[in-house]
C-alpha cells in the first residue's frame, strides 16, 4: 500500500538513521521520502562497528570515542553539504552537543524523536543534547513530564509510534513461511526480566500452545526450560511482518520502568504494527493502549498473566473470533491515522511553526 502524504514545499532533510528495513528510523526517512522531501542519511551503523566477541567488544569499547568524533565531523560536514532545513533525530544517542550546536548554527531547525522509556540509559550525549533541540516528540506520555523536571524540557510533545506501510501489511507467504513462523503464541522483541516471567509462565499454563520467541541474543539468559522457545535470532523487516502474520496470537508484552523513567511502556511500536502486519494481537491492557483499540473487536486485553493465559486457550479455540478481530485491527490501523506517514505530517506541522518563529 501507498500512503500519499500531502506535500509542503521540499526540504532538505539530514536525518541520523538505521538503513535497514524495519528499523523504526528508517521508517521515518521513507516517508520523508515519499513526502517529496530530499533526505540524507547519516548511520551510526557505518561507524560503530557490530561485534558480537567478546574481545572485539572489549575493542569496540576502547574505540568508542575515536569512533564517535568521528561519526560527528561526519555529521558536521555533512550539514555543510547540504545546508539542511530540518535535522531529524530518532534517538541519537552518539549526537554530541557540540554538533547539535554547530548544525543549528547553519538556520537549521532541529527536530528529536524519542522512542524510549528513559532517555538516561543511553549514554552522557542523550541528557546535555535534548535541551538543544528545537523540538522533541517523544512516545511516552508520561516523558514529557520526566523530561520536563529531571532536564528542564518544555518544547515537547507527545506522538505514539506508527506502522511502516511499507513494511508492516499482510505478504503473499510461501510454505517455507508457513513452516518458518508457525506458532500458536508468538512473542517478539528484547528481553526483560518482566517479559521472561510473563512467557514463562505461558509456557507453563499453556503447555500445549506452541510457543515461539524471536529476539536478539540477550534472551539467552533466560531460563532453560523457556529456551526452548527460543528461536534464537531476530526476526526483522518483511520477515518480522511474516511472522506476526502467520502466528495464531502475538503478545504484546510491555517494557518496564528504567532508571530516568517514571513508568514502564503504557504503549509501544508492536502496539500498532501487529495489527497494521494482519497479526491478531494480545496486548497488556493500559487505558493508554485501549484508546487506540477496542478490546475484543480490533485487538484482546490481558491484566495478568492468568487472563492472559485464559485469552490464549479462548482465542486458540475460537478461530473465526480470532481472524475476525485481526482484520478489524488492520482496518483500525489504516483508517484512524496510525502510519509513520501520518506521524510525519504531524512533525511537518510542527517544523512549519518553528521555522515561521526562528524566521521573525
Amino acid at each position: 500500500m501507498k500512503t500519499l502524504i500531502k506535500r509542503i514545499t521540499p526540504l532538505r532533510i539530514l536525518t541520523v538513521s538505521a538503513l535497514w528495513q524495519g528499523a523504526n528510523d528508517y521508517a521515518f526517512v521513507r516517508a520523508f521520502r515519499r513526502a517529496g522531501h530530499s533526505v540524507s542519511v547519516v548511520s551510526a551503523d557505518s561507524f560503530f562497528p557490530q561485534w558480537e566477541r567478546r574481545s572485539m567488544r572489549a575493542i569496540r569499547r576502547l574505540l568508542t570515542p575515536y569512533i564517535r568524533a568521528e561519526y560527528n565531523r561526519a555529521l558536521v560536514r555533512m550539514a555543510h553539504n547540504t545546508r539542511p532545513d530540518l535535522f531529524f533525530v530518532f534517538k541519537g544517542e552518539h549526537v554530541t552537543p557540540q554538533t547539535m550546536e554547530a548544525i543549528k548554527a547553519l538556520g537549521t531547525i532541529a527536530i528529536q524523536f524519542y522512542p524510549d522509556v528513559s532517555f538516561r540509559t543511553h549514554g552522557p550525549n542523550l541528557p546535555q543534547t535534548l535541551p538543544l533541540y528545537d523540538w522533541v516528540f517523544t512516545t511516552k506520555s508520561f516523558g514529557l513530564a520526566d523530561m520536563g523536571k529531571q532536564l528542564g524540557i518544555h518544547k515537547a510533545s507527545f506522538l505514539p509510534h506508527g506502522f511502516d506501510p511499507e513494511t508492516h501489511t499482510p505478504s503473499l507467504l510461501t510454505p517455507f513461511d508457513r513452516r518458518q513462523y508457525e506458532a500458536d503464541v508468538s512473542f517478539i522483541g528484547n528481553w526483560s526480566l518482566k517479559k521472561e516471567r510473563v512467557l514463562e509462565y505461558v509456557m507453563k499454563s499453556a503447555s500445549d500452545a506452541k510457543l515461539k520467541i524471536w529476539g536478539p541474543k540477550p534472551w539467552q539468559v533466560a531460563q532453560k526450560n523457556l529456551l526452548s522457545c527460543f528461536e534464537n535470532y531476530p526476526v526483522l523487516g518483511l520477515e518480522y511482518a511474516k511472522s506476526i502474520q502467520v502466528s495464531k496470537i502475538n503478545i504484546a508484552i510491555l517494557s518496564e520502568a528504567r532508571t530516568g523513567a517514571s513508568s514502564g511502556d503504557l504503549i509501544t511500536a508492536r502496539t500498532f504494527e501487529i495489527p497494521a502486519a494482519g497479526g491478531f494481537m494480545l496486548h497488556e491492557r493500559t487505558d493508554e493502549a485501549m484508546a487506540y483499540f477496542e478490546d475484543g473487536k480490533e485487538c484482546a486485553f490481558y491484566s495478568d498473566p492468568d487472563d492472559l493465559v485464559a485469552k490464549i486457550r479462548y482465542y486458540l479455540a475460537h478461530e473465526d473470533e480470532r481472524k475476525a478481530v485481526a482484520k478489524a485491527g488492520r482496518a483500525r490501523c489504516l483508517s484512524s491515522g496510525y502510519s509513520v506517514d501520518d506521524r510525519v505530517k504531524t512533525m511537518l506541522k510542527k517544523y512549519c511553526e518553528l521555522r515561521k518563529g526562528h524566521n521573525i
